[in-house]
C-alpha cells in the first residue's frame, strides 16, 4: 500500500459512519510487550481496563494462543478505496454482524495507531 493509499484508507475509516472498531486478542505472555508498543504508537492512550472482554482480550497462561491478533471491523460502502478493499474480508464473525468488513492485518493496524486510531471505538478528532 502506498502512502497515498494509506492516507485514503485513514480518511475513509475515520468517517464516523464507518463505526470503525479495533480489537486485540493476545496471550498473557505478550501483554507487557504489546502494551508498551501500543503506548508508544498511540502517545500513551489508555487501553480498556477490562482485559477479559471486548475489545481487549488477554488470554490466561496455558491458553492455545500464539501471538497478538488485531482485528478492525467497519461498515463499508461502494466508495471503499481499492487498497482497503483488498485488505478486507467479508465479516461473518458471530456477535459482530453490524460490521460487513473485517481486516486481520497487524502491520496495517499498528500503522493506524500512529495516526490516532485506538483499541475500541474511534474518537472523533483524535485521528490525523
Amino acid at each position: 500500500m502506498t502512502q497515498e493509499e494509506f492516507d485514503n484508507a485513514v480518511t475513509y475509516l475515520s468517517n464516523p459512519g464507518r463505526n470503525t472498531l479495533i480489537e486485540a486478542e493476545l496471550p498473557n505472555s505478550s501483554q507487557i510487550r504489546f502494551e508498551n508498543l501500543y503506548a508508544n504508537l498511540t502517545n500513551n492512550h489508555p487501553l480498556p481496563a477490562m482485559i477479559t472482554e471486548a475489545p481487549y482480550y488477554v488470554w490466561t497462561p496455558g491458553t492455545n494462543k500464539w501471538g497478538v491478533e488485531l482485528r478492525l471491523y467497519f461498515i463499508s460502502d461502494r466508495n471503499i478505496p481499492e487498497a482497503l478493499e483488498e485488505l478486507s474480508v467479508n465479516n461473518s464473525r458471530h456477535g459482530y454482524e453490524q460490521y460487513d468488513k473485517r481486516i486481520n492485518n497487524n502491520d496495517f493496524i499498528y500503522d493506524l495507531f500512529t495516526r490516532g486510531f485506538v483499541i475500541g471505538e474511534q474518537i472523533t478528532g483524535r485521528i490525523q
